[in-house]
């Protein structure tokens, strides 16, 4: 009786999750790195769509910064290096939180699309006046590369972000 009342649970859960826009991320092949796309921004990359999907194209710099706006809630994410013919090759997106999955894929050369975050607007005040001083607008970040640098990556995600998005 208990399975059947955390089934039920689990299904209602699902079942009230919010549906977002899924996404194709294009990144140049052969790019290794963090990357962030910025929503929100007037002079951005505009929207396209793809078969009722955003598309990402992801410039060499790793920062996109996008018209669209967040994009929160359930999603199916694919990502495709791009090379200069248009080609595309797909990367795997993993969930690194998956217990072994890092260790286990540590000793090999695999691209993967992993360490995917969300930001939120941020709004910076001046303590004494009160004064607004800045706005951090929405982003997403993620990071392409290798897993056996998984630790080293993870920090070079937060820098490359914080120095590209308080820079917009």
């Amino acid at each position: 009786m208990i399975r059947i009342t955390i089934l039920i649970l689990l299904i209602t859960m699902v079942g009230c999750a919010q549906k977002a826009e899924d996404t194709i991320r294009l990144i140049p092949e052969g790019y290794e790195g963090a990357v962030v796309i910025i929503y929100n921004q007037e002079d951005g990359a505009p929207k396209e769509y793809e078969e009722n999907a955003r598309v990402y194209r992801i410039p060499e710099t790793g920062v996109l910064r996008t018209q669209f706006e967040p994009n929160y809630g359930v999603q199916n994410h694919q990502f495709f290096y791009v090379g200069s013919n248009g080609e595309r090759s797909k990367i795997q997106f993993v969930m690194t939180n998956i217990e072994g999955f890092a260790s286990e894929n540590k000793g090999n050369d695999k691209i993967f699309a992993y360490l995917e975050q969300t930001i939120g607007e941020v709004e910076k005040y001046n303590p004494d006046t009160k004064e607004l001083i800045y706005i951090i607008e929405p982003a997403r970040t993620f990071y392409i590369g290798r897993m056996k640098d998984i630790d080293k990556d993870y920090q070079e995600q937060l820098n490359f972000t914080f120095k590209h998005h308080k820079n917009q």
